[in-house]
């Protein structure tokens, strides 16, 4: 039996959630529900828009990729997505045919990749394109073995540098506003403090990813069935869009993501003469949350944190961004931490 390529539309997708009548193939399996739903509600697709490739090799899931779109300078891109494919056939070259073929879909219109596996960068390679990397920073705690006496004294002292180290936070007056979306205000700020901002969101987009994650929070999940190798399924996922005011100005703003014991910062534009300030709040927040890990693209936010709370480590990881051959990047430029699908 020959192999077997699928190609799955929004319509399509619409059907299978909305309808309860899925075309054959598409299911659970190929792509999260939670997931899916976001991209059918992203405000850029038309029904026709192909998002989700897979492959079936004697009847059985051999490969399975998906894309959503965006804008960049005014046009619709594309960013690619849940690549995997079944180690059983490995080395079939069915990861290349679902990315080139959902990238030879949305053709003239570009299609991206950001925070690829190496497999992933590889067929993007092979598929023309150029590779750069930035960096994310995490902080977090030193893994302790706790079984024996050795282990629970340094999990001790590791406990204790961190609430000491606390209290050297500089006392900094602010005050807070919380929301649930992105205000005119807000992206008017953004838009001046943007920088070198290379992949600078509209608005429009920065509120369907924080209506609709492609992650859900689940209370009991130990009592959730896995659905698919990009599982949309944890403990606990909420956003959170913070402004910062000091002297009731307004002078810098984030989106917090908050999953289980880790917290993000998933952007961050602030007016630098007031910088430290930001990043006072956001330092409380990391304490006041508990987080035990903090994750940012923002070097100084980074360094910030770093020297006013007490982490025992803190790692540095190359995110690929990988871009057609012809694609020009301008000499500088900065990324956030939502940028291409990162911001799951």
């Amino acid at each position: 039996m020959e192999p077997e390529l699928k190609i799955f539309t929004i319509a399509d997708l619409r059907a299978w959630l909305i309808d309860n009548n899925p075309p054959m193939g598409l299911s659970e399996h190929v792509i999260a529900p939670v997931r899916a739903y976001a991209i059918l509600n992203n405000p850029y697709v038309k029904d026709d828009d192909a998002v989700v490739a897979a492959i079936y090799d004697g009847g059985e899931l051999a490969a399975f990729t998906a894309s959503f779109p965006d804008m960049y300078e005014g046009k619709r891109i594309w960013w690619a997505t849940t690549l995997w494919c079944n180690p059983k056939f490995q080395g079939q070259g069915y990861g290349l045919i679902v990315v080139g073929t959902l990238k030879e879909a949305h053709e003239p219109e570009l299609t991206l990749d950001r925070w690829g596996a190496r497999e992933t960068v590889e067929i993007f390679n092979c598929l023309g394109y150029k590779t750069t990397y930035t960096s994310r920073y995490t902080l977090g705690d030193k893994a302790i073995n706790r079984n024996n006496f050795k282990g629970k004294l340094a999990y001790t002292l590791q406990e204790l540098k961190k609430l000491l180290h606390h209290k050297n936070i500089p006392h900094i007056p602010y005050t807070l506003k919380y929301s649930k979306f992105i205000d005119s205000e807000t992206y008017a700020f953004m838009q001046l403090h943007r920088v070198d901002s290379l992949f600078f969101r509209e608005q429009e987009m920065l509120n369907w990813m924080i209506r609709f994650p492609f992650m859900q929070g689940c209370l009991l999940l130990d009592r959730v069935e896995r659905d698919t190798t990009f599982s949309s399924y944890v403990e606990r996922y909420e956003y959170s869009v913070v402004k910062v005011y000091t002297e009731q100005k307004f002078v810098g703003t984030y989106m917090l993501r908050r999953s289980s014991g880790i917290l993000a910062v998933v952007f961050i534009y602030f007016d630098d003469t007031q910088k430290d300030v930001v990043f006072s709040s956001v330092a409380e927040h990391c304490i006041k949350a508990q987080a035990d890990t903090m994750l940012t693209e923002d070097r100084s936010l980074m360094e910030y944190l770093k020297n006013n709370i007490y982490f025992p480590r803190v790692i540095e990881e190359k995110v690929s961004l990988s871009v057609p051959g012809d694609f020009e990047l301008p000499q500088n430029y900065s990324v956030q931490l939502m940028d291409g699908d990162s911001f799951a």
